[in-house]
């Protein structure tokens, strides 16, 4: 039997479907970034909580985007998953214009 997450890395979406699923991202902001390195390290909610000290709800909470962690939070997240923490700005409509920052944890 193939498990939801096996059917969607195989499946393609398309059309309105491809659109809502883009939209749900763009709202979910930082949470989608949180539960994709959480996912690439291998983590279950309650495993990466245990290693940055907090619970699995709040892992939760900054996965559904109902809460945003703050930085000191990211930069522990990003130390439990393997990733280094980069902050950037960017211009709207100005690609070549921006501000990045790698925060060391």
């Amino acid at each position: 039997m193939t498990s939801w997450s096996e059917h969607r890395r195989r499946t393609e979406l398309r059309g309105a479907a491809a659109q809502a699923y883009a939209e749900a991202e763009r709202e979910m902001g930082i949470g989608i970034l949180i539960l994709r390195a959480r996912a690439s390290a291998g983590l279950t909610q309650r495993e990466l909580a245990g290693r940055i000290g907090t619970s699995q709800p709040t892992i939760a909470r900054w996965e559904s985007g109902a809460q945003v962690p703050s930085v000191r939070s990211l930069t522990k997240i990003a130390d439990a998953t393997g990733f280094r923490l980069t902050v950037g700005l960017r211009r709207e409509g100005q690609a070549r214009q921006y501000l990045i920052v790698s925060i060391a944890g």
